[in-house]
């Protein structure tokens, strides 16, 4: 039970400290258009769970992700709060729903995917994943992330670590009117994605990084498992 309040309570104070900026106000189609994008690469995040050292059937992820560059003179810090549940040796299904207060929006992420794990009967190293998550309760844009992912996990002495590609696909719709050439907003976003976690007695925590040629995503976070 205290495990499961310090979770909570980290859960708490990431979801009250990040800063962003989802407006459109002074860009042009283009940059508008990159804030979009900037926002379905962060929803690409998903669980890190380690197929072959997971006895438990409830796990929750809490953390920080950020941009190495500036967004349009801003520093990105927002939250990352998944649920993973495992439903049989191969399958676990996992989800978001969260919001957040920005000084402009009142963000709300909403969604849910499921892993599939793989690979020889004694060691399943393999996961293959994809999610669908959208974003809402921003003025100027809706938005809806579908993300698929490969994994390869190695475990090692110290820490474990998770390798893979992702490709990210995202919709928009544009709610703000100055920008007359701005309606729906389409794209994919190829990527290459490392973690390393280091397992303790009770958590296990987590930093990783999804690597496209012109963005760099940076995460940390902590990992609990229940029951």
């Amino acid at each position: 039970m205290i495990y499961f309040l310090i979770t909570l309570g980290s859960a708490v104070v990431v979801l009250s400290a990040q800063q962003a900026n989802f407006r459109f106000d002074d860009l042009d189609g283009e940059n508008a258009q990159n804030i979009v994008f900037h926002a379905s690469y962060w929803l690409s995040n998903n669980p890190k769970l380690n197929p072959d050292f997971s006895n438990h059937r409830l796990g929750i992820s809490t953390g920080y992700s950020s941009y190495f560059r500036e967004i349009h003179d801003d520093r990105w810090i927002l939250p990352d709060f998944d649920i993973i549940m495992r439903v049989t040796g191969n399958l676990s299904l996992t989800g978001k729903l969260y919001g957040f207060q920005l000084k402009k929006d009142a963000p709300h992420v909403i969604g849910s995917g499921f892993q599939y794990y793989f690979g020889k009967d004694d060691s399943k190293t393999w996961v293959s994943s994809i999610q669908r998550i959208d974003l809402k309760g921003v003025a100027h844009f809706r938005l809806t992330s579908i993300t698929m992912n490969i994994n390869k996990w190695f475990s090692g002495t110290l820490v474990d670590y998770c390798l893979g590609v992702g490709a990210n696909i995202f919709k928009g719709r544009s709610y703000y009117k100055s920008i007359a050439t701005l309606g729906n907003i389409e794209g994919q976003a190829n990527f290459f994605s490392m973690d390393v976690i280091k397992p303790f007695n009770s958590f296990k925590s987590g930093i990783g990084f999804n690597i496209h040629p012109n963005y760099q995503l940076f995460r940390a976070y902590i990992m609990k498992n229940f029951f």
